[in-house]
């Protein structure tokens, strides 16, 4: 039953790969500046300049060859995702593929922001889309009727969003501490509570966390879980920002605090699935128990009338 489960998981997650990975060649194609058709170097990557910049170097060296050995590199980089996956056993896969699917979610809203000018509100609508499908994906059925699964979900919310606030308190400059109006913030509400000072942020954050942990908990199971997730994706995505666009760590660190986050969301889901098992073994002994004191009726009675 578990493995079935895991199985059955692991395929979903699978399909949310192959349709991040699509959605990000579309993206980066439709993203490329006219020049690119004629001239594949001048490609451009995520983050607006160029795929041979020496700036956080990334892996868009396939862009610079056309858009047809571009189209290639996906396709081989779907099928090494899919044999890694089928070689792993499955709680690794899991991880595997959220990791994966963070990566690609980050890559691609950063096209959005970046390319089209968008904003946070543009990054925000393509997590909210990935986190529907990882709700859908993950949903319990009758297993967490006391949400406790959710509930754990929640903690990564948590712990993504105060990680976030503590990164951006970090990337705060030193006049910031001494004069709030010198905050360095990208997102507008951030930004807003920054200029009233550090106290009003860290309320902010407080209050960021638990409304949507409280209305997580009372609405509909398929939208709780996609709000948790969604949250949990902002503050990955916040936090992110600065390790990449501040502190030039490259794109290996986001795709580090994927991995990190991706355990910690695979663990939540093992600990529902194993508590049902568990709920299912202790039904299963009961019915048998009752099967053999039923037999050993039937037993004494027939000798009974032996």
């Amino acid at each position: 039953m578990v493995q079935t489960s895991e199985a059955r998981f692991v395929s979903r997650l699978f399909g949310i790969t192959l349709l991040l990975i699509a959605a990000g060649a579309v993206l980066t194609l439709a993203a490329q500046p006219p020049s690119f058709w004629s001239h594949p170097q001048t490609a451009i990557r995520f983050d607006g300049l160029p795929i041979h910049s020496a700036t956080n170097p990334m892996f868009d060296f396939f862009l610079g060859r056309g858009w047809i050995v571009y189209l290639a590199g996906v396709s081989l980089y779907a099928a090494v995702v899919w044999l890694v996956v089928t070689v792993l056993p499955k709680k690794l896969a899991m991880a595997a593929e959220l990791t994966v699917i963070l990566g690609l979610c980050y890559c691609g809203s950063n096209w959005i922001v970046v390319r089209w000018n968008t904003g946070t509100g543009g990054a925000l609508l393509y997590a909210s889309a990935v986190a529907i499908l990882l709700a859908v994906a993950v949903l319990p059925s009758g297993d967490d009727r006391d949400r406790a699964a959710l509930k754990r979900l929640c903690w990564v919310m948590a712990l993504t969003t105060a990680i976030d606030a503590i990164f951006t308190l970090i990337g705060q400059p030193a006049s910031y501490w001494q004069n709030p109006a010198t905050v360095y913030e990208g997102n507008p509400a951030s930004k807003f509570f920054l200029e009233e000072g550090w106290w009003a942020y860290a309320v902010y954050n407080v209050v960021e966390i638990a409304v949507p942990w409280f209305l997580a908990l009372r609405i509909a199971p398929m939208a709780g879980w996609a709000l948790a997730f969604g949250v949990a994706l902002g503050g990955l995505f916040g936090g992110s920002n600065w390790l990449f666009y501040v502190w030039r760590l490259g794109l290996q660190a986001p795709i580090v605090y994927a991995a990190l986050l991706s355990i910690a969301v695979v663990w939540l889901v093992l600990n529902r699935r194993r508590g049902a098992t568990v709920d299912e073994l202790s039904a299963d002994s009961s019915q048998g128990i009752t099967l053999r004191n039923a037999n050993d009726v039937s037993s004494n009675g027939s000798s009974c009338r032996c």
